[in-house]
């Protein structure tokens, strides 16, 4: 299965919702890319920013792990904390799972692959 290519991404994290793009490329299991997504806290402006990722997949298990960021845009001053995706491949169009970030919040995402 290759995960190559641009995927849809939606998280709730409880105290607010990421919505956004993965890239994706997959080179034998390993897996490397960004995510480019809207970040809205409850009650605040939303932000905007990229995530550099490497990870791996293992059967039907994908590991996504951020290793730098950069701050598209934001009307304020922010605090980032760098994140990790634990999913797993539902179907050949759909990753579904958790994420957590450095300072331990967690959160429920879905990855939908985008067709051509």
């Amino acid at each position: 299965m290759d995960l190559t290519g641009k995927w849809k991404y939606k998280e709730d994290y409880g105290y607010g919702v990421a919505e956004g793009e993965l890239f994706l490329k997959q080179e034998g299991n390993d897996l490397s890319g960004r995510i480019i997504f809207t970040d809205k806290l409850e009650g605040e402006e939303g932000y905007m920013l990229q995530e550099f990722l490497v990870g791996r997949l293992e059967e039907h298990k994908v590991k996504l792990d951020a290793e730098e960021f950069d701050i598209i845009h934001s009307e304020h001053e922010i605090e980032y904390e760098l994140d990790s995706w634990f999913g797993i491949l539902v179907d050949a169009d759909t990753i579904v799972g958790v994420s957590k970030d450095g300072q331990g919040i967690k959160g429920k995402f879905t990855f939908t692959r985008e067709k051509n």
